[in-house]
């Protein structure tokens, strides 16, 4: 993309802060949206507005032209995933529900696994623009089995519309999606945009807060707060984003800055992570109904935490198949959170919240997914820069070490050449303290969160119909 729209790679990154911005925004009035045109509507709507911009992008020819377009398809992507999660839950009874959220789940997590393979493999045998172009059959598909098999409900008793609330909180979501994106770029607080854009967002949530309190028409129904499992499985949504989905991020760099990977090689080594995943969604499924939804979030995370442990042992030259061990580990502990999560979060949730409830979901996840990559992005950041000043330090004639018979030549300190490739395995070296930083990070917060596990509650078994 940089090379087809001659552009540098800051103004690359505004296109990804573009698109998440207006999703996060369109996100938040899902709820109100399917209340006002109805679900099954604002989903074919929403099916057909992403694949004409997914196609719109694909064609752009400069940077704000794709921006504009990028935009428009994060818009129209919002309702998307809310509402098909919403639509599964209807449709199965509740006891059915582990393996209704094992079939949704596949593309929901899956794809996000996946997808850095096919893009890569796309970009590399034919064009970038072709990574836009694949999504318009999918986009068809769904849209015709929504108009075939998706019925709509009876529109329920409409809320006036929250303005000043809708305001306040799209403000939010999109200042600190903007603090997220923009961070590690400008600098964090050290930049002034930074700290407005901070500002601006506390300034925004803590009016939304103060207008739920105390208007009698909140733009989001306090109701759903008051469903303990809900409001835990916000919880561990959020965590989910942070402590799993950023791996999604740092496994590849440390594929292709450590081992050298060309990126379609990177994406391939990531592929088994993904059958993980599908296996971890299979299985979770399966033993919906057999096995306390808890032990298997339980056992998720222990994988995850797992796959971190092994991951954060590694060096430089660690073998393809010990990573490939790791990954499958990741991903089978993103499979078995996944689809009991979802369905213990909506164990004791009235149906007629369940709209709403999943767009919040799908809020938290998003968000815990953007600060958790902003977090270990700046980990590692940080880390390496004083790592590799720490290591600099000792490389000195007067450094004994430095001047032993059995040092390579070609790190000879008193020639230019050896400067510069010690330089580089000084680099190489803290980027590695770097990566494992981030994956012990990732380990830990996989073991503090299983004690919340044990705060949710069960229900007894939901009545035949009560799900329609």
């Amino acid at each position: 993309m940089q090379g087809g729209l001659s552009a540098n790679q800051d103004q690359v990154s505004w296109i990804m802060t573009t698109y998440f911005m207006m999703q996060a925004t369109t996100m938040a009035a899902t709820g109100w949206l399917a209340e006002k045109v109805g679900r099954k509507r604002l989903f074919i709507w929403s099916l057909i507005g992403f694949a004409g911009c997914s196609v719109l992008s694909g064609n752009a020819n400069s940077i704000p032209e794709i921006m504009f377009f990028r935009g428009l398809q994060g818009m129209f992507s919002a309702p998307v995933v809310p509402i098909s999660q919403a639509l599964m839950l209807d449709a199965y009874p509740r006891e059915r529900h582990g393996q209704a959220l094992a079939i949704w789940g596949t593309g929901v997590m899956f794809a996000p696994v996946m997808g850095p393979v096919l893009g890569g493999w796309l970009t590399e045998e034919f064009s970038w623009r072709w990574v836009f172009y694949v999504s318009m059959p999918f986009a068809i598909l769904g849209v015709v089995g929504a108009i075939f098999s998706v019925p709509e409900l009876p529109k329920e008793q409409e809320r006036s519309f929250n303005l000043f609330g809708f305001i306040c909180l799209a403000v939010a979501l999109t200042s600190l999606q903007f603090t997220l994106d923009r961070g590690e770029v400008e600098g964090w607080f050290n930049s002034n945009i930074v700290i407005i854009s901070t500002c601006v967002f506390g300034l925004s949530i803590y009016l939304f807060i103060v207008d739920s309190l105390t208007t009698d028409n909140p733009f989001i129904s306090l109701e759903i707060f008051k469903d303990r499992n809900l409001v835990l499985g916000l919880i561990f949504m959020f965590l989910l984003g942070f402590l799993v989905l950023s791996m999604n991020v740092i496994m590849p760099l440390f594929l292709q800055n450590l081992r050298e990977f060309p990126v379609l090689t990177a994406a391939m080594v990531m592929m088994p992570r993904g059958l993980g995943t599908l296996i971890g969604l299979v299985v979770a499924g399966r033993v919906a109904n057999l096995i306390d939804p808890r032990v298997t979030i339980i056992f998720g995370f222990l994988c995850v935490a797992y796959s971190a442990w092994l991951l954060s042992t590694f060096t430089t030259d660690v073998g393809l198949w010990q990573f490939i061990f790791a990954a499958i580990f990741n991903g089978i502990g993103i499979g078995t959170i996944w689809v009991p999560l979802t369905t213990v979060s909506f164990w004791t949730l009235p149906v007629n919240l369940r709209t709403e409830a999943s767009t919040l979901t799908s809020l938290l996840r998003n968000y815990g997914s953007g600060i958790g990559v902003s977090v270990v992005i700046s980990v590692l950041s940080r880390t390496q820069t004083k790592t590799h000043a720490y290591l600099a330090e000792n490389l000195t004639p007067y450094n004994e070490i430095m001047r032993d018979p059995w040092l390579p030549q070609q790190w000879n300190i008193f020639t230019q050449e050896g400067l510069n490739l010690l330089d580089l395995e000084v680099n190489r070296q803290a980027m590695l303290i770097g990566f494992l930083n981030d994956f012990n990070l990732i380990m830990v917060g996989a073991l503090i969160s299983i004690p919340l596990v044990f705060l949710m509650v069960r229900t007894k078994k939901e009545e035949p119909g009560r799900h329609k």
